[in-house]
């Protein structure tokens, strides 16, 4: 399986998450079974004849927090049935936009959908109704607000790196320092350029439009030295084994892999990632998926979530509910050594770098 992203299959984030847990129904009780190849809900004592909302989201592990933290309490408690369906596809959102007759609802996407250049399939987010000034600054915009925050760091194993703690992203690139094989995404947006040229000594406020040459000489350097990774297992899988010393992975898998090896997180310098929650153009349930979009945005289930996954709140009052012993490998406490991706820059050169990447990786 390779990454598509902005091409409008499988995204980076249903790389990550799908898991191969079977598809369930979340009817109004919040009552979870099995349905079939997808997600339908339907109504029970609590759910009355209240209005119906399709919620698609990327599956796995990630999905059925979401349904235990979010859609199963707002349902039960508003009397409305959320009928769940997935994997993600900016393409179906798209076409479905395009149909004027949408089936979906709310969408959860990638950072690679949902901006301005997006604008076209999708309704803008009603900020009279989700309340813009609860969420973490730079989240909440015009056709998409963040579900929650995430972030590609540098993870590796101490028992290799010696006293001297690796520092992104230079010591990434220092082979002297550290030998060893590192590991990296094989996504021509997921931040192998922005970290080349982070350790080719660009300040992160510098660092767009990118210089494609800088980073591929950069990248040139470590190439015989790099493991390259197309899923959230293989990059966690080639830190546990000991093959690469070091990676630029998904903070979800970092604290995986911290839990079975002897892996250390950097927070010094990460790279921004996120998912947002989007409405899709002609949803006739509009003005109901801005209420749930603000019920999934507020401090209650934003810390839930985080019991389940590794991903900052977006709700700034959540950040005090979070469970203390998680707190430390949650992107929203490093805030400030954030290094934001440009997505209205990658959605516009996307495929021309590519090409471009593409042909150096065959060099």
């Amino acid at each position: 399986m390779t990454d598509t992203g902005a091409h409008g299959m499988l995204s980076r984030r249903t790389l990550l998450i799908r898991g191969g847990q079977g598809l369930g129904l979340l009817a109004a009780s919040g009552v979870l079974s099995a349905c079939g190849g997808g997600f339908s809900a339907s109504s029970s004592s609590g759910g009355g004849g209240g209005a119906t909302l399709t919620v698609v989201s990327f599956g796995g592990d990630y999905q059925k927090a979401q349904a235990k933290t979010m859609w199963a309490p707002y349902a039960a408690k508003n009397g409305i049935t959320v009928k769940e369906d997935g994997p993600t596809d900016n393409a179906k959102i798209k076409a479905q936009a395009e149909s004027g007759n949408p089936s979906w609802d709310i969408v959860v996407v990638g950072n690679d959908f949902g901006s301005e250049s997006d604008a076209q399939w999708l309704e803008p987010i009603d900020y009279s109704v989700v309340d813009k000034s609860s969420i973490v600054d730079g989240y909440a915009q015009t056709y998409r607000v963040a579900a929650d925050i995430e972030g590609t760091v540098l993870a590796y194993r101490s028992d290799k790196t010696g006293d001297a703690a690796p520092t992104p992203w230079a010591d990434f690139f220092d082979l002297k320092k550290y030998p060893g094989k590192r590991t990296a995404w094989k996504s021509v947006g997921g931040g192998i350029f922005e970290i080349a040229l982070l350790a080719d000594g660009v300040a992160p406020a510098d660092l767009y439009p990118i210089d494609v040459d800088r980073a591929l000489k950069k990248l040139s350097t470590i190439k015989d030295q790099l493991i390259w990774w197309e899923t959230g297992a293989q990059a966690q899988q080639y830190l546990e084994s000991g093959e690469a010393v070091m990676g630029m992975v998904w903070i979800a898998r970092a604290v995986l892999s911290a839990a079975n090896a002897p892996i250390t997180i950097a927070w010094d310098s990460w790279l921004s990632q996120e998912a947002y929650w989007v409405v899709v153009k002609g949803s006739r349930n509009k003005a109901e998926a801005m209420k749930l979009i603000a019920y999934m945005t507020s401090a209650g289930p934003t810390a839930e979530f985080t019991k389940y996954q590794p991903y900052g709140p977006v709700s700034k009052a959540a950040q005090d509910k979070v469970d203390p012993s998680a707190r430390e490998n949650l992107p929203t406490t490093h805030l400030d050594t954030q290094v934001k991706v440009n997505d209205e820059w990658w959605g516009k050169n996307r495929d021309s770098v590519n090409d471009r990447f593409q042909q150096w990786l065959l060099s």
